[in-house]
């Protein structure tokens, strides 16, 4: 039978060489209840060698974004590996064939004849987890897919997006994968080298715990593609400097990051081909593995406040192994919050010891925050930390999620809006401890602070506050961002958990507002800080105004003492990002995703470029693609010194929206980037940012941010005819 079976592969198409996975069918007992349970839908298709097809929901690492050749070629990536594995194992004799391909790549690596999987990638280069709601409201189930895989999290780890934020989306995604009947695998991101030093790997990490936990709480198969990686650092025999052990390990590490040629320019993000290879197996044999293997070291532990300034974590490392092992364990930062002092030490454990190790975790300065310390999550209270552990056999990473002692925050409310004379705060206090818990705390907006307050907790418990200050709008001004913070009094320690809040002038129709320098304003390097609604005589500066008819939406930016500069090779002189988040009136302003509609011109008066509209670009929800030319924009020069773009949003456009216009009710949120460049002295395009305007922007100093698709950070736009005396806020 063997000999006949090796006939009728190379007959298919399917090499001699796959005869061993081929053979290795049918699977065993524990495989298959494994398999029902993770991936039924799939398994069903893939236990009758049905057609099955897969989506990919992710960013560049799952795009298989490569700085060589294979740039773009999915097939190749760990996407393509897994799906090649299922084909062999399942005995898809044609392989894998690609839907849609980039450009100048091939549907099949391999001419195989025989039945396929499918594979659908719709990942985007530098997407985020919220982008996955683009997908997944569009065109993510527009095949009916059996498989859904989602990968996000290193421009969530990034750009500073909240953990909280990063679950949100992901469960989503997950929701709207059961409510297709689709299988849904959530994975972990890649590893990551965000700075120099073996330190700074561990920036994607506290978002790989998330996954983890979104993965049990829905029963759907966790893959952890960062931990694949790390036992790419090999092993390192005893006796050496914990330092120099850990940073020859991550040196080996970092050559995920080579390509050959090298390019120019070092890589941190992106790994190479034979990295995908790693994760793509990775991703095989966790859905076949009924019961994986035990790992030879068990890490646990518990964090604390030393003071404001410190965080002081106990671990253990026990030896689960028969043999005696001696190595090292490196501590690594949590994101850009917390940094260990003294990162690296040796150890000698005998079989099944335990041992304890103790790090010092410095929280990195914000002038900006309260208590000159930076802010941890704003809605999750929990350490998440992660360690390297290597001896002479291999390295591997190890994650530790623990409460932080004595007390954390989560702040429940971070959208405010219809704010007049008063906003209110509200947060839960988190026991750390096992043990009641008494202390006080005060909270502070601005220069206002209130007295001590004094609270209790039960053991690990968890408790609801709130407090209300007033609302005065600076003089003047259109918008501002200023520190929000509650400082926790334990024993004679003082722990102070810093926000910052941005507040925006509602805007009404027919109201001229003026756009914000986000040199001034992004970033600023002290708080509070505000935005003007005019500009001052003489000054350089966009003004916006928005208006409606029965058809139309109409934007009109005027600028005002702004060069158009010439860009060589047809550049943009000017760049305007508009965001109007058009979901229903009860989803305004609320979590979710919305798009952009691009405006582009050069010098001259005359229409401008407008690029095509994304699904979603009025925010998630709206699935369909709209044709070109719907949305118009036109420069004109009004007066000397003065430039005018108009831009016209059809009504029809809109169909998700339930308000009219006249409406006291009727809000949408709104957003404005625009973006003036020029040539710098070598003859480079650049964006300054003092020729950058804004409507919002919630970025902290230290990149804490809301996304800039994330409706939660716009302005609300008013259809009344009349300008607007509330304001909206948020926390980030």
């Amino acid at each position: 039978m063997r000999r006949y079976l090796g006939v009728l592969l190379l007959m298919f198409g399917l090499p001699a060489s796959d005869l061993a996975s081929v053979e290795a069918y049918p699977l065993s007992l524990e495989q298959r209840d494994h398999l029902k349970t993770y991936i039924p839908r799939t398994f069903l298709k893939l236990d009758s060698q049905r057609p099955v097809h897969i989506v990919a929901l992710g960013d560049s690492v799952t795009w298989m974004y490569t700085r060589d050749d294979n740039n773009g070629n999915w097939l190749l990536s760990y996407l393509g590996t897994f799906s090649n594995q299922l084909a062999r194992e399942f005995f898809y004799p044609g392989g894998v064939r690609a839907l849609n391909p980039e450009k100048g790549f091939p549907e099949k690596l391999k001419d195989h004849i025989g039945k396929e999987i499918f594979i659908e990638n719709l990942a985007i280069p530098g997407r985020c987890a919220l982008d996955g709601l683009q997908r997944i409201t569009t065109d993510a189930f527009v095949n009916q897919p059996d498989l859904v895989l989602v990968d996000f999290g290193i421009n969530d780890a990034v750009r500073g997006h909240s953990l909280d934020s990063y679950r949100k989306a992901l469960q989503q995604i997950v929701d709207a994968g059961k409510a297709n009947g689709a299988d849904v695998i959530l994975l972990a991101p890649s590893i990551i080298r965000a700075s120099n030093g073996p330190t700074g790997w561990g920036m994607t990490r506290p978002y790989a715990t998330v996954v983890k936990e979104v993965a049990a709480k829905n029963q759907v198969l966790f893959v952890d593609l960062g931990a694949a990686l790390a036992p790419l650092g090999g092993g390192i025999p005893a006796g050496v400097q914990p330092e120099a052990a850990v940073l020859t390990m991550t040196d080996r590490l970092g050559r995920i990051f080579e390509f050959d040629p090298m390019p120019v320019g070092a890589e941190s993000l992106h790994p190479n081909e034979e990295a995908h290879k790693v994760m793509g197996r990775k991703l095989f044999s966790t859905l076949m593995t009924p019961t994986p293997e035990v790992p030879p070291y068990r890490l646990e532990g518990k964090g604390g406040f030393e003071g404001n300034d410190s965080v002081k974590v106990d671990i253990t490392i026990r030896n689960q192994s028969e043999t005696p092992r001696e190595g090292y364990v490196g501590a690594l930062s949590m994101g850009r919050t917390l940094t260990p002092k003294d990162p690296y030490q040796a150890f000698s454990l005998k079989p099944r010891e335990t041992k304890s190790f103790e790090f010092i975790y410095e929280r990195a300065e914000d002038a900006n925050a309260a208590g000159g310390r930076a802010a941890l999550d704003v809605g999750d209270p929990n350490l998440r930390l992660s360690y390297f552990i290597v001896d002479e056999q291999g390295s591997r990473i190890e994650d530790l999620v623990t409460r932080l002692a004595p007390v954390s925050i989560d702040w429940t409310q971070q959208v405010f809006q219809d704010l007049s004379d008063g906003v209110r705060f509200e947060w839960q206090f988190v026991n750390g401890i096992s043990d009641t818990l008494n202390a006080k705390y005060r909270i502070g907006m601005g220069e206002a602070v209130s007295g001590w307050v004094p609270f209790n907790l039960d053991g690990l418990g968890a408790k609801k506050f709130q407090a209300t200050f007033p609302f005065t709008a600076p003089k003047d001004a259109v918008r501002m961002k200023t520190q929000v913070f509650v400082e926790v009094e334990v024993d004679g320690k003082k722990f102070t958990f810093p926000r910052e809040l941005e507040a925006t002038q509602d805007v009404g129709l027919g109201q001229r507002i003026a756009l914000s320098k986000f040199s001034d304003y992004g970033t600023p390097s002290k708080l509070p800080v505000k935005g003007s609604g005019a500009l001052g005589k003489g000054d350089d500066g966009v003004v916006v105004r928005m208006d409606a008819d029965p058809n139309f939406l109409y934007c009109t930016f005027d600028f005002e003492n702004v060069t158009f500069n010439q860009i060589p090779n047809g550049g943009s002189s000017m760049t305007t990002d508009i965001a109007l988040d058009a979901r229903p009136i009860a989803e305004v302003g609320g979590f979710g995703f919305v798009d952009k509609i691009r405006v582009t011109t050069g010098t001259t008066d005359g229409p401008a470029s407008i690029g095509r509209l994304q699904l979603a670009a009025f925010g998630n929800g709206y699935n369909m693609a709209f044709p070109d030319g719907g949305v118009r924009a036109e420069l004109t020069t009004n007066s000397p010194g003065v430039r005018r773009l108009e831009v016209k949003i059809p009504k029809s456009y809109l169909f998700l929206y339930d308000g009219q216009i006249g409406d006291s009710g009727a809000i949408m949120g709104l957003n404005f980037n625009v973006t003036m460049a020029e040539l710098d002295d070598s003859g480079q395009v650049i964006y300054p940012a003092e020729r950058r305007y804004v409507l919002n922007a919630p970025f902290s100093s230290l990149s804490q941010s809301l996304y800039y698709r994330d409706p939660r950070g716009f302005s609300i736009l008013r259809l009344v005819n009349a300008p607007a005396k509330t304001w909206s806020a948020h926390l980030y």
